[in-house]
């Protein structure tokens, strides 16, 4: 990426940040909420609703999306379960629940892709590429959208399953940020219902932000963390990561701090400005449905 310079633009109803970067045409927004689940309580739900649009409500905040992302918890297959834990499977039509609200992109590098085994994650690829939805991982392959004359890249990555070969992964990414602007990068990482970052979150930003990173997106935690700038040495602007947006749409009823999930818009505009926010959402888990806070 060009050289920029960071700025900070105050407060609105969120939090708000300015980023000046080379000079750009075009205006384009992308669009991150955590994690999407759409098995169990949820899949029941569904069942139960006659008009069911779960994220009708964020619909003011995503509708002048050019890219709107989740992390989905769930493959979407009729393949029987071959995992011994938690199994978050859904069927293949709750994708309409994503199609609706106008998903553009879902990452599946998580540990639950493979809970119906690989023929399960092989049939989620095909039902989310045929309602034209962009699949990203569970490989570490880039995958590019041309957005306005700008070629956006994501990455997807588990740390969670198993760790991050950095040694292997730290190329793709060098070589992606050489092709991309932006370069995003989707992590699922970290402890479940922690608030704060663990060290290894902290430790694999710094190195995915050096590799070229621009956008680090974290999910897992089920619980929203804080975010943070990360220098790049003298020549390059910060890097941004936000540890964990939390859960998007979950069944998920025990910790209060499961039920808040974060949104978060970026914001790339003429004159090469790039701006984010962030909104904060409550979900209903039991009819499976997303209540704004910040209307």
């Amino acid at each position: 990426m060009k050289d920029r310079i960071f700025r900070a633009a105050g407060f609105l109803a969120a939090l708000v940040f300015i980023i000046v970067l080379s000079p750009e045409p075009q205006f384009f927004r992308i669009t991150f909420v955590g994690d999407v689940m759409l098995g169990r309580g949820i899949q029941s739900a569904a069942e139960r609703s006659k008009d069911w649009r779960p994220f009708q409500d964020l619909e003011p905040s995503t509708y002048w999306s050019d890219v709107l992302a989740a992390n989905l918890e769930s493959p979407l297959t009729i393949a029987p379960p071959q995992t011994g834990g938690y199994m978050l499977c859904a069927r293949p039509e709750m994708v309409s629940a994503l199609k609706t609200a106008s998903f553009d992109l879902v990452t599946l590098a998580n540990n639950h892709i493979l809970d119906c085994g690989e023929a399960g994650k092989d049939q989620t690829h095909l039902t989310l590429s045929g309602m034209g939805i962009h699949p990203v991982g569970p490989d570490a392959k880039p995958v590019y959208i041309n957005l306005r004359g700008r070629l956006a890249g994501f990455i997807a990555l588990d740390d969670v399953t198993r760790a991050v070969d950095v040694p292997s992964v730290l190329p793709l990414v060098e070589e992606a940020a050489r092709r991309a602007d932006p370069l995003i990068i989707s992590i699922h990482w970290g402890s479940e219902y922690q608030p704060s970052p663990a060290p290894r979150q902290r430790a694999l930003a710094s190195m995915l932000a050096n590799a070229g990173a621009d956008v680090i997106i974290g999910h897992h935690p089920h619980v929203v963390q804080p975010m943070e700038f990360l220098p790049r040495g003298t020549d390059q602007p910060p890097a941004i990561v936000f540890y964990s947006l939390g859960n998007a749409l979950f069944d998920q009823h025990g910790l209060p701090d499961t039920r808040t999930g974060a949104l978060v818009n970026l914001n790339f505009g003429p004159g090469g400005t790039l701006l984010y926010s962030v909104e904060t959402f409550e979900i209903d888990p039991v009819n499976g449905v997303i209540r704004r806070i910040n209307p």
